[in-house]
């Protein structure tokens, strides 16, 4: 996987993130890399793709973040470096990797459990032993 261009936009508060990275989204064939949170409610989303498309979608999501009032800044890095591909590869290998470690953590467990039966009475309707010995004594 070659990375041609890196897109960030840094907004702050989720809304921000997520409206930005939607708008960048349907702008241009761009992928998220991901969304990065960042102390005190800042947000980065990163995106990747070509040059051309990853100019398209980072200005897209640049207009959104403005109109919400929360745009911190953006910035696109035309031809990443061999040494910044392999980072952001490292850290998608590793994000998979999790996501792997997670999935099959849940697949481990049994896919369902017998409860045992519990037979629920009502004690207020359930006459006690003293008055049916009573009932039968008028008898």
């Amino acid at each position: 996987m070659i990375l041609e261009a890196l897109g960030m936009i840094e907004v702050t508060g989720y809304l921000g993130a997520v409206s930005a990275a939607d708008a960048a989204l349907k702008a241009a064939n761009v992928q998220l890399l991901k969304s990065e949170k960042i102390k005190g409610g800042i947000t980065t989303v990163e995106l990747i793709g070509d040059v051309a498309a990853i100019t398209a979608a980072v200005d897209a999501g640049r207009v959104v973040a403005e109109q919400l009032g929360c745009l911190r800044s953006s910035h696109v890095i035309p031809r990443l470096d061999s040494a910044v591909q392999e980072l952001l590869l490292k850290k998608i290998a590793v994000k998979k990797e999790k996501e792997k470690s997670r999935v099959e953590g849940t697949e481990k467990q049994p896919e369902s459990t017998t409860e045992p039966e519990v037979k629920m009475t009502d004690e207020k309707n359930k006459p006690s032993a003293a008055k049916k010995n009573a009932k039968k004594e008028k008898k």
